[in-house]
């Protein structure tokens, strides 16, 4: 039996999660067969868009690559066009919907769920992660979404492992279920961008609302190394004192104001988390060097089973993207083949958010909309060139005991 289980968490973003599947293609591609079976994760956690990814990984937990190779190419597959399919006609449907007043067959969101839906019921073989689990390849798969009557965190959670589904967090609720495209779907729900998911008679919104890196999940699962990757580069502090005029203006928009509206719900608090997790890990190691004896006794194993599901040392490894990746799309959506791919209300909307994003709006909306084929390759690319600059670390990592 494995002693150190490999967990895979992935965040959320949108079209960002193009930038996970670079990551893959060269973990599970490239590195993972070379070390062996210790390389190979068996819990799965995702929310939004990496739920998506984490329910894709898993279900092609057969394969080699684990589908990474075909994962990649319905990315690519994804065009603006098909997307974006609101009209000028529909502005005002949208608009009416946004106000309370939306009729039945209106338009109820920004951004056409079709493709990302196809993608996810057609590209996930569900039957294979459903007997992976069964047949215990996979300890477990989660998928985080958001409640939208209760706002609770829901982690629906395909596993063996029920008895360690209880959470002592009152915001955050465990559903045992065999997982569905409607379950990813739901956790990829960004308010207004995408629709709301019914889920057996509730209706869902994105999980990263509360809940954008469950590493929480993976620990429930009983990980032992938790490989995270997060979706967002490390930002400098803004500097205090007035600001100038033209960014009070900038500032002030409606799109500005949406954009950060969105980074400030899907936060990533993934750097809390991992701090979080370090500091139990010390406090552990300390306590096994100062009282060996003690750890073994039967009540202090049993009062940290009883405080978390197995208070244990987890290793952690962590990757980000090393550009930014609201530029990067800003950058993409100047190039003369994307740019001839705008139009209608959509284009317009793309072409103020690409030029406020030059004009200094550091919002991240641009690139949670640009589900394009040339940014999603330029984001795996990338996600390609910086797990290869972690080449050493990842394979220390993997091949860990």
């Amino acid at each position: 039996m494995d002693e150190s289980p490999l967990a895979l968490v992935l965040s959320g973003g949108g079209a960002r999660g193009a930038y996970e599947v670079g990551i893959l293609r060269y973990l599970l591609g490239e590195l993972a067969p070379k070390i062996g079976p210790r390389a190979r994760p068996r819990i799965f956690c995702g929310t939004s868009v990496g739920a998506i990814n984490a329910c894709a990984i898993a279900a092609n937990h057969g394969a080699a690559d684990f589908g990474v190779a075909r994962l990649a190419e319905r990315w690519c597959s994804l065009r603006l066009n098909d997307i974006f399919r609101l009209g000028w006609r529909d502005v005002t449907g949208l608009l009416r919907w946004v106000a309370g007043a939306g009729r039945p067959e209106g338009p109820r969101s920004l951004l056409d769920a079709a493709p990302l839906a196809e993608l996810v019921r057609t590209a996930i073989p569900w039957r294979e992660l459903h007997q992976g689990v069964a047949e215990r390849a996979i300890i477990g798969v989660t998928v985080s979404a958001t409640d939208i009557e209760t706002g609770h965190t829901v982690v629906f959670v395909e596993t063996q492992e029920s008895r360690l589904l209880v959470s002592r967090d009152r915001a955050i609720d465990w559903g045992a279920v065999r997982l569905t495209a409607q379950h990813a779907l739901a956790s990829a729900a960004i308010p207004i961008i995408f629709p709301t998911v019914r889920v057996a008679g509730r209706v869902y919104s994105d999980g990263s609302l509360r809940q954008n890196t469950p590493i929480s999940p993976a620990l429930r699962l009983g990980a032992a190394r938790v490989l995270v990757v997060g979706l967002r580069t490390r930002r400098r502090a803004p500097r205090a004192g007035r600001q100038h005029v033209a960014h009070q203006l900038t500032y002030s928009s409606p799109l500005f104001l949406f954009g950060k509206l969105l980074d400030a719900l899907l936060l990533d608090r993934v750097e809390n988390d991992l701090a979080n997790l370090r500091l139990v890990n010390a406090a552990l190691t300390e306590l096994q060097r100062h009282s060996p004896v003690m750890i073994g006794h039967e009540p202090v194993a049993a009062a940290l089973e009883a405080a978390g599901g197995g208070l244990r040392p987890v290793q952690d490894l962590f990757i980000r993207p090393s550009q930014d990746l609201g530029v990067l799309a800003a950058e993409i959506l100047q190039r003369p083949a994307v740019k001839a791919r705008l139009s209608g209300p959509a284009g317009y909307l793309l072409r103020r958010l690409g030029e406020a994003a030059t004009g200094g709006d550091p919002s991240d909306l641009l690139s949670y909309l640009l589900f394009d084929s040339e940014y999603a390759s330029e984001l795996m690319a990338l996600g390609e060139r910086d797990a290869r600059a972690m080449t050493g670390a990842l394979e220390s990592f993997l091949a860990a005991a």
